[in-house]
Order: C-alpha cells, then sequence, then structure tokens
C-alpha cells in the first residue's frame, strides 16, 4: 500500500479545461462572458471571467485545486464584493447552483 496521497480528477484539471467548462456552462444558462485573453497590458489581478445576464454581473477568478491567489487578485476579488468569488473544480456543483439560479437580478 502507498503513502502517497490519492489524486483525485479535480486535481488532475488544468485551469484552462476548468475555464472552458466554466464558460461553455454559463453561456448554456444565458450567461454572456467576457474574458481577457492577453492580460499582459492589464492592471494585474482582475478576475478570469466577467458573466452577465438579468442587469446582473458575476466575477469569477478560476484556479486549479493547489493555485495560488495573488495579492492583487484577493484585492480585487475584495472590492467587487458579493458577487466575485475565487472557484476551484471542486466547486462545480455551487458554480452550476449559481448559473442555474433564475431568481438572480439586479438590486433595485
Amino acid at each position: 500500500m502507498s503513502n502517497r496521497p490519492q489524486l483525485r480528477a479535480d486535481d488532475l484539471i488544468s485551469e484552462a479545461e476548468f475555464q472552458a467548462t466554466v464558460i461553455e456552462q454559463a453561456r448554456a444558462f444565458g450567461w454572456s462572458v467576457y474574458h481577457t485573453h492577453d492580460s499582459r497590458r492589464s492592471d494585474p489581478g482582475f478576475p478570469d471571467l466577467t458573466l452577465a445576464r438579468n442587469g446582473v454581473a458575476l466575477f469569477m477568478e478560476l484556479k486549479t485545486m493547489s493555485g495560488k491567489l495573488t495579492a492583487e487578485q484577493s484585492a480585487w476579488l475584495e472590492e467587487l464584493g458579493a458577487n466575485a468569488n475565487l472557484f476551484r473544480p471542486s466547486d462545480r456543483e455551487r458554480i452550476t447552483e449559481l448559473l442555474a439560479h433564475e431568481t438572480l437580478q439586479r438590486e433595485t
């Protein structure tokens, strides 16, 4: 018997694969999706995805299971507030629930 930790599927998915899955799912639920493909000339740390639907904007920073937030990423998530979150592959169920939520709409 090995003492090595067991790898799960969530541990093996790349950030690019995870992002592609989230984008596909968001579009399937009717969200518009924006992603800056080349951020070298942008301010650092802005979340990977901006989603919009029915006057609501969601900001998603996506990381692998072992990926670390930079100080700039943490600061942006803090500034953007409740609709900005860090997600990892293990959060798939939570992401689906969020994207499927029919009553998400702009606060009036």
